[in-house]
């Protein structure tokens, strides 16, 4: 790997990337603009996303009334970014979910740019769900390819290009690995420009499929690759990732995972004063008092069970089973985002998952009105929806969990088989 010189850089809201006007234009538009996200995938529907596109500095140009998220890369990341650093939260209202500013987003904005670069550029290493992302399934794969790609760029000479037709193994490898989202990512944050084989692209004709004709590296994105690929490799750093391979056990363990300094690691790239603030890592609040949940099986079929914030994952698991009268004699999982096999889950003691007995609920920073998934029994796939109905202060602390109400009767687990 070769040294740099340590070159200094100097941010502004649009140099050496739109990145951060951008990012402003993205969090303005969310505050002033109040809409329901969609409710198969919690993403941003149609309309916001049309005007939303409009208003960056590089509009896709291929965006349609009717064009998803995830195939507005710079939208799409910004969505997550926005959640990932906590600057938004998700609320709960009407059974629809809305984005809410946070406290925390004040104080990005109080942010020099730089701090700003650095902060967005650490949330998108150590906090974003790549997966997720990604919208593909194998996440270790994913981040293992990004690695790689990132690792490519440090042995890259600042404005030579990088082209497909002469680095056939690592192309080849992006192309399978790497959708447009990731890639293009990169280039939001100025670290490379990259060009579309626009003959394969029509050729392919999905827009799923991003081909590379080349890949032309900046002076910023071979200098931060070079310390990141030394320092915080991805697959050792990012949280989502290592809580989904059972890394980080707890949700308020993971986030002393990282660097309570990142923006450190580049402080000598910026000019001095430039580079000094950073915003603290979040650690989610713990809450006392009893947690009312309804679980539903059903639209006409559900329980509500209340526990108290020091009961664990693995205690609602079994007060559900109790209501509804199954045997806990399967794994199950939690997917506290209410999307099912996302990363944001707590599984059955001894799974390969973070354990749902590690974890207390008044841990998890829920609040009123969210709802996420409790999945049972893998092979006969039992869903059920957990939504929290209240927060009980005024009470002690239950001992045990409770039953308050029953509506409709539970299903058989086992239903006899029609022959």
């Amino acid at each position: 790997m070769p040294k740099t010189s340590n070159p200094q850089f100097h941010f502004t809201e649009t140099a050496p990337t739109p990145l951060l006007k951008d990012f402003e234009t993205f969090t303005r538009y969310l505050e002033q603009n109040a809409f329901a996200l969609g409710k198969a995938t919690d993403y941003i529907p149609y309309k916001p996303l049309a005007a939303l596109n409009a208003a960056m500095t590089n509009p896709n140009t291929e965006g349609t009334s009717h064009t998803p998220q995830h195939f507005y890369p710079q939208l799409h990341l910004f969505y997550y970014l926005t959640l990932a650093g906590m600057l938004f939260r998700k609320a709960y209202r009407k059974n629809q979910i809305y984005l809410e500013a946070t406290e925390r987003l004040a104080a990005y904005r109080a942010l020099s740019a730089a701090e700003k670069y650095f902060f967005l550029l650490e949330t998108l290493w150590v906090d974003c769900p790549w997966k997720e992302l990604a919208n593909r399934p194998h996440a270790w794969i994913l981040i293992s390819e990004v690695d790689r790609l990132v690792d490519a760029l440090c042995n890259c000479k600042p404005g030579a290009p990088l082209f497909a037709k002469d680095n056939q193994a690592l192309f080849q490898r992006i192309h399978i690995f790497l959708p447009g989202t990731i890639i293009q990512s990169f280039s939001f944050f100025g670290w490379y420009e990259v060009e579309m084989d626009e003959a394969l692209y029509q050729q392919m004709g999905s827009k799923k499929f991003f081909p590379v004709a080349r890949i032309t590296p900046s002076a910023l994105g071979v200098t931060l690759a070079q310390i990141l690929v030394r320092q915080r490799p991805l697959l050792e750093w990012n949280i989502p990732h290592l809580r989904s391979e059972g890394m980080l056990p707890a949700m308020k363990k993971s986030k002393a995972k990282a660097s309570p300094d990142f923006a450190g690691l580049f402080r000598h790239l910026c000019a001095k004063g430039e580079l000094r603030a950073a915003l603290p890592r979040e650690v989610p609040k713990t809450a006392k008092g009893n947690f009312v949940f309804k679980v539903s099986v059903a639209p006409k079929v559900w329980r509500t069970i209340a526990l108290s914030s020091k009961h664990t994952l693995d205690d609602l698991h079994d007060a559900i089973q109790d209501a509804f009268e199954f045997d806990a004699d399967h794994l199950y999982a939690f997917y506290m985002d209410n999307c099912w096999c996302s990363e944001e889950r707590f599984e059955s003691p001894h799974s390969d998952g973070p354990p749902a007995d590690e974890v207390q609920i008044g841990e998890l920073g829920l609040t009123v009105n969210q709802s996420f998934l409790y999945h049972f029994d893998f092979g006969d796939d039992w869903r059920f929806g957990v939504q929290l109905l209240e927060i009980k202060t005024d009470a002690p602390l239950l001992k045990k969990p409770k039953i308050l109400e029953e509506y409709g009767e539970a299903p058989e687990q086992y239903p006899e088989a029609e022959w």
